[in-house]
């Protein structure tokens, strides 16, 4: 049975990508810096991963490595924090992989890195895809994009043996949370406007979950970068429409479908196979009341560390 690391196992993403990994039959090393004893992993381990000792400890002997360990926002910590605790935390983890020649890294990155929020005058085209220049305005999004930079370093001073690919995902839903969106985001137009900060992309946190799994399982992809997205926007209007309406002058690069997502995954699921599974429209009606969910696809997001 091959060992997977799963950092940040105790956070959104982690505890739905622990449960997706043993699932696929993996040994899962679930950490966080905070204990969680409800994680689906009976093997859990707090880790200071600030500490070199501590990581280069953990990742002896995995196989692979699943990095979601970083502080995920600036708006509960200084820039100089977040900088501090995540840039050091992601150089430890790439250090370690080289050191111990893991042969598969997948780390988040983030939609901040193109530019987070968006303007008009600052979007070459849309969708935005992993080609579209970068633009950071947050010390997060500063982060995210360094690493991807030292992504590849890494990838070069490992001689090529350690796998990285970087998942830069949109803003995460849980299934629970979809209830919300007609009060926070669809009731007033000035929301329609301030969501236009990601081109309203998001994803559910089951199919990042899933983009995990699915970039350990590939070979052969060198140092890459994915985004991951639902496949649709999390407004109720036409994609089309939402462009003509709040990004007048920006181009499309190609054809959207009625309610396509802005933030193009078209890679991910090229050389992936990626394909969400999920959307809000699973969840609510038309008019925004909310669709009876399974007891057993709650379970996950009714917990909180």
């Amino acid at each position: 049975m091959r060992r997977v690391i799963i950092t940040g196992a105790a956070g959104k993403i982690g505890r739905w990508t622990v449960r997706a990994f043993m699932e696929a039959g993996y040994e899962v090393i679930a950490t966080d810096r905070k204990l969680r004893e409800e994680s689906a992993s009976p093997k859990f381990l707090q880790v200071e991963l600030k500490d070199f000792g501590q990581v280069s400890q953990l990742l002896k002997g995995a196989y692979a490595v699943v990095h979601l360990g970083n502080i995920p926002t600036d708006v509960r910590n200084t820039s100089q924090a977040l900088f501090e605790n995540n840039m050091l935390v992601n150089f430890n983890i790439l250090e370690a992989c080289k050191d111990h020649q893991i042969q598969k890294l997948v780390w988040a990155s983030s939609e901040t890195v193109l530019g987070y929020p968006f303007l008009p005058e600052e979007i070459s085209y849309l969708p935005v895809d992993e080609k579209h220049p970068t633009r950071v305005k947050s010390s997060y999004a500063m982060v995210k994009r360094l690493t991807e930079n030292l992504s590849q370093m890494f990838y070069d001073l490992s001689g090529n043996k350690t796998q990285i690919v970087a998942l830069r995902f949109a803003n995460i839903y849980e299934p629970d949370e979809y209830e919300k969106l007609p009060i926070m985001h669809w009731n007033d137009e000035k929301q329609w406007d301030l969501q236009k900060k990601n081109a309203w992309a998001y994803c559910d946190v089951r199919d990042a979950a899933q983009a995990c799994l699915l970039a350990i399982h590939k070979d052969n992809l060198g140092n890459d970068i994915f985004h991951i997205t639902a496949a649709d926007t999390i407004m109720p209007k036409p994609s089309q429409y939402l462009v003509e309406k709040y990004f007048p002058n920006v181009k499309l690069n190609k054809d959207i479908e009625e309610n396509e997502t802005l933030m193009s995954h078209d890679k991910a699921k090229s050389i992936l196979g990626y394909e969400p599974k999920y959307t809000w429209r699973n969840v609510l009606n038309s008019d925004g009341t909310t669709k009876a969910l399974p007891e057993d696809q709650l379970a996950l997001s009714k917990t909180s560390i």
